[in-house]
């Protein structure tokens, strides 16, 4: 499905040179599914990025390939200044503070943008090339420190490997990875890193507080072509996936009803508003202990209906609980 539709000239080429930066090669046909575009626009616009200074080969087999990127102008935001004005803040405390380690960086991104609103000019566009690749689209509730998140949203848009101490709460060990971090998702209040493992050799959600330290390495990677970020977090009702997929039917009662009408879900839900002010919810999921977990939360409020097994699973469980509280 295309991420981005109906995209302005400007727009398209830094959604280009985005989707170039993180991919080894890309297709004509690729590059126009991800801008909402046609083919031949994407021609037009691959000659444009060579007049500009881009240096880009073609391969009749696998399509283009980004070998250099043109020098920016003085007076674009850098990578930390960017980062600075619009990350920082919002997992960190104190970046107004000459103390913290990217005031600097702050403090000059905030001059250049000032300049850039009393010339007239257009900022809207800096630092979109990492728009696609850190998804902060709400406010994490816990804030990571200061040496582990910056050394995150580095590699991630350098596209360098980091070697981590991360704490693995299942098996309550620390382990030392080595990690190909492709993408920043929120989830539940949460930070979650979505990388490539080289010690299981598959890529793995990781919670960015749990990892204990971060050092950004000297070696590249690319996200391979076919890793798709969008069907990777598919059916997952919050993060974490499970190998087998589950249809649910709920039935909430009136009280719960409309919140769960006004809430949004990562994943397709079929909601039903009934006459008696109740509401059927179906969805699949690849995550049956994180939907379990969200209809726990609601107690006698919502009623699973199928499927029967997690049904019956649930009735034991509310034996047990009143049992408990006899």
């Amino acid at each position: 499905m295309p991420q981005t539709q109906g995209l302005a000239k400007v727009e398209r080429l830094f959604f280009i040179l985005q989707y170039l930066s993180n991919h080894e090669y890309a297709t004509a046909q690729e590059l126009a599914n991800h801008c909402g575009t046609s083919k031949r626009s994407i021609y037009r616009d691959m000659r444009n990025l060579e007049e500009q200074g881009f240096f880009i080969t073609t391969d009749p087999n696998k399509g283009y390939k980004l070998i250099e990127q043109a020098v920016r102008g003085g007076g674009r935001l850098t990578k930390d200044e960017w980062m600075a004005l619009t990350l920082y803040p919002v997992i960190s405390q104190g970046i107004t503070s000459g103390d913290h380690p990217f005031h600097h960086a702050y403090k000059t991104g905030l001059e250049k943008i000032m300049s850039y609103v009393q010339k007239g000019g257009d900022s809207s566009l800096i630092g979109s090339e990492l728009g696609e690749r850190i998804r902060l689209h709400a406010r994490p509730s816990e804030q990571a420190q200061f040496n582990v998140m910056p050394g995150i949203l580095t590699a991630i848009s350098e596209n360098r490997s980091i070697e981590v101490t991360y704490y693995s709460i299942h098996r309550d060990e620390e382990t030392c990875r080595l990690l190909d971090p492709y993408y920043l998702v929120p989830r539940g209040g949460h930070l979650y890193v979505i990388a490539y493992c080289h010690t299981r050799k598959d890529v793995r959600v990781f919670r960015s507080s749990r990892f204990h330290s971060v050092k950004v390495t000297d070696q590249s990677f690319k996200i391979p072509r076919t890793f798709h970020i969008d069907d990777f977090l598919s059916r997952r009702w919050s993060i974490f996936s499970e190998d087998k997929e589950t249809h649910f039917v709920v039935r909430f009662n009136k009280e719960a009803a409309r919140y769960v009408q006004e809430e949004d879900f990562h994943v397709e839900t079929n909601r039903t508003k009934k006459e008696d002010g109740s509401l059927l919810l179906e969805t699949t999921v690849k995550s049956q202990e994180e939907f379990l977990r969200w209809i726990r939360s609601f107690g006698v409020e919502a009623e699973v209906l199928e499927p029967k097994e997690v049904r019956e699973q649930l009735k034991k469980e509310f034996e047990m609980m009143v049992d408990r509280y006899r």
